[in-house]
């Protein structure tokens, strides 16, 4: 994660694994994975393996590797507990050329119920917010 805002409302989620070690288990690194080809995200797999950062994380590279391929490219990728306990979030991907990226969002457990209006309303706006970023 490069660039985030945050407030005592809505803090940053504590990111409490190294980033190549919990792509399987958050909004980011999903989506991230989600752009490299069927190759690149095995060869990620192998050489970090899948820990069990809560109960509700993906453990299984089989498992993984299919949600990923049947991710549709324009849909927000979302992590429901699967990195930190009491934190859902969303994130859409970002291609500008050979580089990859993606927008997201978290909120506390206590607002799930705004998750997916939350992660549409990034989406939609993903475009402009790269291209103010780009200028």
């Amino acid at each position: 994660v490069t660039q985030y805002a945050d407030s005592p409302a809505t803090p940053a989620v504590n990111e409490w694994v190294d980033f190549r070690c919990s792509a399987h288990a958050t909004a980011v690194g999903k989506s991230l994975l989600g752009q490299l080809d069927h190759n690149g995200r095995r060869d990620h797999l192998a050489r970090h393996k899948m820990a069990r950062l809560t109960s509700r994380t993906i453990t299984s590279d089989k498992l993984l590797l299919s949600r990923l391929e049947s991710q549709p490219p324009t849909v927000p990728v979302l992590d429901l507990q699967e990195y930190a306990v009491g934190t859902v979030c969303a994130a859409v991907p970002i291609t500008a050329g050979a580089t990859v990226g993606c927008l997201a969002l978290s909120l506390p457990v206590e607002h799930a119920h705004r998750l997916r209006q939350a992660a549409d309303t990034l989406n939609r706006n993903a475009a402009p917010v790269l291209l103010s970023l780009a200028i």
